[in-house]
């Protein structure tokens, strides 16, 4: 492969009645290559036009400059391309523009939907709602020259000649990547390399920090992984691959210019993960504020723990640590338990397990209490190190020697606590490394440096929680300023309400959507999901005690104000709590639940 690899600036996009075309441009304007593509909107076909021997015929059809290619999806109508119709520039890592989507738009193939049955249609409308249900969550990043998906760690590892020479897609960690199923259609084509732009969803922060005379960013990206993902009820434990749910690795970089000279520049970086209880488990909401957690077979629970940390292992290489955060009583002891015998069972080599019933220990809102676990892992946490590595020398790289992972029922609020609690203690062991901290200054030592980290982190767990709950994190004040508050305490109960409504009546359609846009369910025009049609006030008995127990409701609060008959109101009370139980008990029956793939 010749020339860059990395992906064009900018496309001037023409629409025309029979074909789309995207002209490359770079950032002032200008051409940036003698051939574009072409996109046949009749026979769906893609080419790569030399623009001497095809001028774009500027007579009619429209023009839209555009920041990339989302890729290509099959709806009922036909095929759609996605484009970015707005992007902001968000920071700059190592010389490396880095992107976040603000805006996307799917521009179907067919010019209209006139071929189409009404119930097609319906079908057609509610796929694209879909894919832009999902490009609307935000946290959608892009870099046209630096790969995102991986760890600077793993570059340096990894990175030949030969791999430089991959296209910007090719050589993309398929965990991270959330277009490359709607990219397959350009991917396909070799040509078209500079046209396919990796995407990664969760969380990119760059900030210019100041220590005395120091100068330094300080960056944190969250990588979202594709396996298993979802939401929060509908994607839990581990697949038959050992694949996690809700896994999301965390970088925390350190980019440092000795005397403000790029060329000495240092880069250091620490990795963390976090991930669902490595078991085979699950816990459908049922309308039921917290629902029990169900365990499969013990018999498979052993198997699916190995897998999951052996591919750890295989992937980040070093020790790992399981910081294990559920409660060690009620609902969640259960979990717990099985996590602690199925490690002890497995006795792996390069894994422990160090379990922390984070809400028994810091009960009361006390928080500082959290510095128990902190010195549980101080000692791993100097051990495992950090990567190091001189842009000049990067062969001269320093590693990090082991990994923490950190989870708790959800893997978000809890977890993100103590992930920023570790991240703050590898931070000082960053600086002091590149000589900006010395002796036993922290970074607390700071005010405004330890401000940033808080909010930073803050932002990272809200961002990941709104991913996979719906909404921002709980108990972020403590992470964003160091100390539970009573304010704190009330904007967890309004997320924690808006989560119960979010997850029992609307994270099944966001499942859905999860999973068309990443190719785990795919549209067949001539063979659409039957149930996908069904609703809560639909003609069967469900439908039929939702709409009784309104009427019942509304009937009792008649006879309270209007009538005032005891008789009347104590009946149409007693229809309504029946109602009520009846649909509490049948809960999982009731909830909005996924319909295109069953897990």
């Amino acid at each position: 492969m010749e020339g860059s690899t990395d992906i064009y600036d900018r496309f001037n996009l023409y629409i025309f009645p029979e074909k789309f075309i995207l002209e490359p441009r770079d950032r002032d304007g200008g051409l940036a290559s003698e051939s574009y593509l072409e996109i046949d909107r009749d026979s769906d076909r893609l080419s790569l036009l030399r623009a001497s021997d095809n001028p774009i015929s500027l007579s009619y059809g429209e023009v839209r400059t555009i920041h990339g290619i989302v890729g290509i999806i099959k709806l009922v109508s036909g095929y759609a391309l996605i484009t970015i119709k707005q992007a902001v520039l968000i920071g700059t890592l190592n010389g490396h523009e880095v992107w976040l989507i603000k805006e996307t738009e799917i521009l179907p193939y067919k010019r209209t939907t006139l071929h189409l049955t009404e119930k097609q249609k319906w079908y057609n409308r509610n796929f694209t709602d879909m894919v832009n249900l999902v490009l609307s969550t935000g946290g959608f990043y892009f870099s046209r020259s630096f790969d995102l998906s991986h760890s600077l760690q793993w570059l340096v590892d990894n990175t030949t000649p030969m791999f430089k020479q991959l296209p910007m897609m090719g050589r993309a960690d398929e965990r991270f990547v959330w277009n490359r199923y709607l990219s397959a259609p350009i991917s396909a084509i070799p040509d078209l390399y500079r046209y396919a732009l990796p995407i990664i969803h969760g969380f990119f922060s760059s900030n210019r920090c100041v220590i005395g005379e120091n100068v330094f960013q300080l960056f944190l990206i969250s990588r979202r992984s594709v396996y298993r993902a979802g939401t929060r009820f509908y994607m839990r434990g581990v697949s038959s691959e050992g694949h996690s749910a809700n896994f999301v690795e965390t970088e925390q970089i350190v980019q440092f210019d000795r005397n403000g000279d790029a060329r000495s520049r240092y880069l250091t970086a620490f990795i963390q993960t976090r991930g669902s209880i490595p078991l085979f488990w699950s816990q459908r909401p049922n309308l039921r504020w917290q629902p029990e957690p169900t365990l499969k077979p013990a018999d498979d629970q052993l198997s699916a723990y190995v897998r999951h940390m052996s591919t750890q292992r295989a992937i980040y290489g070093g020790k790992h640590v399981i910081v294990n955060l559920v409660n060690q009583r009620g609902r969640e002891k259960r979990l717990g338990s099985e996590l602690e015998r199925v490690a002890l069972q497995a006795s792996l080599p390069f894994v422990r397990h160090n379990p922390f019933d984070f809400h028994r220990e810091c009960h009361a809102m006390d928080w500082a209490r959290i510095s128990i676990l902190r010195d549980q892992l101080r000692d791993e946490i100097t051990q495992f190190g950090f990567f190091a590595s001189s842009v000049a020398h990067p062969e001269r790289a320093r590693q990090q020697l082991g990994f923490f992972r950190t989870n708790c029922m959800d893997s978000l609020d809890r977890t993100n606590v103590v992930q920023a609690m570790i991240a703050k203690e590898s931070l000082k062991d960053q600086l002091t490394f590149l000589g900006i901290l010395s002796g036993a200054l922290t970074v607390d030592d700071f005010p405004d440096l330890s401000s940033l980290f808080k909010n930073v982190w803050a932002d990272n767990g809200d961002e990941c929680s709104r991913q996979y709950a719906g909404t921002g994190a709980l108990k972020a004040d403590y992470t964003r300023l160091g100390k539970r508050t009573y304010g704190g305490a009330w904007n967890d109960g309004v997320n924690a309400v808006t989560r119960y409504f979010r997850n029992n009546f609307a994270d099944g359609y966001r499942q859905d959507a999860i999973d068309l846009f990443l190719g785990n369910f795919r549209v067949d025009p001539d063979n659409l999901p039957p149930t996908f049609e069904t609703t809560v006030l639909s003609f069967d008995y469900h439908g039929g005690a939702i709409i009784g127990a309104i009427f019942a409701a509304a009937m009792t609060i008649l006879c309270v104000l209007v009538a005032e008959n005891l008789t009347a109101t104590i009946f149409w009370l007693i229809i309504f709590i029946a109602l009520m139980l009846f649909i509490f008990i049948n809960g999982e029956e009731f909830v909005n639940q996924p319909k295109l793939k069953v897990d």
